[in-house]
């Protein structure tokens, strides 16, 4: 973002490179853009207006158990605020990306504490936050079998997908949860 007398400006550089980042036509993220600084001049929504934002676009998600769990996805430099670009490359990767791109984004909403591993305990509370679509101990202990395939006792990003991605029954049903939320 640019800066003018303390106001975010949006120069024609900044607009290029969120079209080529997130592989929206220009046209269209320029009016995003712009659309998304009237309401937030700063260039930043916080937990607070995201909240009300995934309300308004996905209704039927239960935000009050889900919220800082679908924030972190979001937030990927991890400053307490979404801003534009990450809320827009979030965005294209989940309406475009491949199946490896959208389930590391779906990893981070597992891993609670952001240190690039699920512990047993994280995957037990989102399962625990997802209770009123599925959900159990028995589905944390089958989930948390499958994807530690080293058996250290956390899961890695690489082992998520890869339970995932092999359709392993347990791993996948979690995973499509999280997607379903989104659709």
């Amino acid at each position: 973002m640019g800066n003018k007398n303390g106001k975010i400006v949006l120069t024609e550089e900044i607009i290029e490179e969120l079209s080529r980042s997130s592989g929206i036509e220009k046209k269209l993220v320029k009016q995003q853009c712009e659309t998304f600084l009237v309401e937030h001049p700063s260039g930043n929504i916080n937990k607070s207006d995201f909240k009300k934002f995934v309300k308004m676009a996905l209704p039927d998600l239960n935000m009050k158990k889900m919220e800082a769990n679908i924030f972190r996805m979001y937030d990927t430099n991890q400053d307490g605020n979404v801003s534009m670009e990450e809320f827009l490359i979030v965005f294209h990767v989940f309406s475009s990306g491949s199946a490896e791109e959208n389930l590391q984004r779906i990893f981070r909403i597992f891993d609670v504490d952001n240190n690039g591993v699920i512990s047993k305990n994280e995957l037990k509370k989102l399962v625990k936050d997802m209770s009123s679509q599925c959900g159990d101990d028995v589905l944390t202990d089958s989930t948390f079998l499958e994807m530690d395939k080293d058996k250290d006792g956390s899961i890695t990003s690489k082992e998520f997908c890869a339970a995932v991605l092999a359709q392993d029954k347990f791993s996948k049903f979690l995973a499509v949860q999280v997607i379903d939320m989104f659709t």
